[in-house]
């Protein structure tokens, strides 16, 4: 698949906005949704989630109470990478 590389960095710093500007995990998830992420997985204290068409993925890590404690924005490019 052709990735358009604009595209992606596009999305990838919207992301990073989204978690400057907002804390709360129910609002940063449903932006995340609402430019084309699905949640791929986690568990109670994890989040992933990920835009296939653009191939961005983002893994959150919550504190007991739900607050944010760190996430990651990876492209699909870049883990590829990390596990060859």
């Amino acid at each position: 698949m052709t990735i358009r590389v604009n595209d992606q960095k596009d999305l990838v710093e919207k992301v990073k906005g989204l978690f400057k500007n907002y804390d709360d995990i129910e609002v940063i998830s449903g932006e995340l949704a609402s430019l084309g992420f699905l949640r791929t997985g986690g568990k109670s204290d994890i989040i992933a989630m990920e835009n296939t068409g653009l191939e961005v993925y983002v893994h959150i890590n919550l504190e007991e109470d739900g607050k944010i404690q760190k996430y990651e924005i990876l492209t699909f490019d870049e883990i590829k990478k990390v596990l060859e």
